[in-house]
């Protein structure tokens, strides 16, 4: 599939319009907000526009007129992620459903990981028996295993699917990464479903329902670009 991320502002403005239509409670991005050439890693002058796009970006997703969630990508540079969305909160509770992001990284053998404060945090939402149902935005996938051609799952996966199933207290994962996406799954009480790129055609997005025993979803796309 052909990226097109030149394009994707004015989509994705024709995207937050149309969800402020639909009246939803929150937009959530999983990760890749930019196709960053690392080859600038040190490059001010890059750096700089990057930051610009995220601003652009961020003034963007204000137009669904709900609030917005936001986690990091491997193709996002952290700091500047944090510099434009980091007033976003982590754990809050919306529409009855306490949302919580994880800002995961890969590790050097491209295996994406769950340590340090993000794992801490993890554990502590699951043992929580006052919790709210939860919903856990990350970018990378806990299930299903897709690490044939690139490491897209977690290495700890089978622990993190069987911690989050276990506890009972979480709804719905949403995750990223993995660019063909994975359509809504029920394993035990909780769902799991990864949009495909939006960036790519025909530049899907996804509306999910939930209640107290089930999550929908309904597909939504804006199409192939016309010349």
């Amino acid at each position: 599939m052909k990226r097109q991320s030149r394009v994707v502002p004015e989509l994705l403005e024709r995207a937050m319009l149309r969800i402020r239509e639909e009246a939803a409670d929150v937009v959530v991005v999983s990760g890749d907000l930019l196709d960053f050439p690392f080859e600038g890693i040190d490059n001010p002058a890059v750096l700089e526009l990057a930051e610009r796009d995220l601003r652009m970006l961020a003034d963007i997703l204000t137009e669904a007129g709900c609030p917005a969630v936001v986690v990091q990508g491997n193709h996002d540079v952290p700091h500047l992620v944090r510099r434009v969305f980091g007033h976003l909160p982590l754990d809050q509770v919306i529409a009855g459903y306490r949302i919580l992001c994880f800002n995961d990284h890969q590790a050097s053998d491209l295996y994406p990981e769950r340590l340090g404060r993000d794992r801490a945090r993890f554990m502590e939402a699951l043992a929580d028996p006052t919790s709210p149902p939860q919903v856990h935005v990350q970018h990378y996938l806990i299930w299903p295993r897709r690490n044939e051609s690139y490491p897209y799952t977690y290495r700890e996966a089978g622990f993190l699917l069987e911690s989050i199933v276990a506890s009972g207290l979480v709804r719905l994962v949403l995750s990223g990464h993995y660019h063909a996406g994975v359509p809504l799954t029920r394993i035990g009480d909780t769902f799991f479903a990864t949009v495909p790129a939006f960036a790519e055609a025909p530049h899907p997005y996804w509306i999910y329902d939930l209640d107290d025993q089930q999550v929908r979803y309904q597909p939504r796309h804006l199409g192939e670009l016309t010349a």
